[in-house]
């Protein structure tokens, strides 16, 4: 097997990005003529860069798509951790909520990128759920 990919400058790069998303500055307001916006897109591209740098340390491979062959722990924990990384993620964004209600100003971008992370992740939990133990599971590969 090949070297382990490279994936700590993306995954700081990707911080860099999504937390610019956490603070009020003066971001270029784009041909949308929104700062809020542009923000938002600066945060969508760390994202990806957060992804690709977890696919990498995760499946020691380069790629995009997680396919579940390539967990390496039992069938069932790949639903529960899928799981339990949705609901924390869903509880963040709920606290960010409760915070940007008080005296603590948060941008609009940051909760919606968490929520989005939080609905990815409960998707990929409930496509591990559909192959591992329900109707997608295919019997005949055993």
């Amino acid at each position: 097997m090949g070297e382990k990919p490279e994936w700590r400058w993306q995954l700081g790069l990707g911080l860099i990005f999504v937390l610019q998303s956490f603070i009020e500055w003066d971001a270029p307001v784009g041909p949308w003529q929104e700062e809020s916006f542009s923000r938002g897109v600066i945060a969508l591209i760390g994202l990806g860069f957060i992804y690709v740098a977890k696919y990498r340390w995760q499946f020691e491979t380069t790629g995009v798509i997680p396919y579940l062959r390539l967990y390496h722990c039992e069938p069932e924990k790949i639903v529960a951790h899928a799981s339990y990384e949705a609901i924390l993620s869903l509880c963040f964004v709920f606290l960010l909520g409760y915070l940007a209600n008080g005296e603590i100003s948060i941008p609009a971008p940051a909760p919606l990128l968490i929520l989005l992370y939080s609905s990815l992740m409960f998707l990929h939990a409930i496509y591990a759920w559909l192959v591992i133990f329900g109707p997608l599971n295919n019997d005949e590969e055993e």
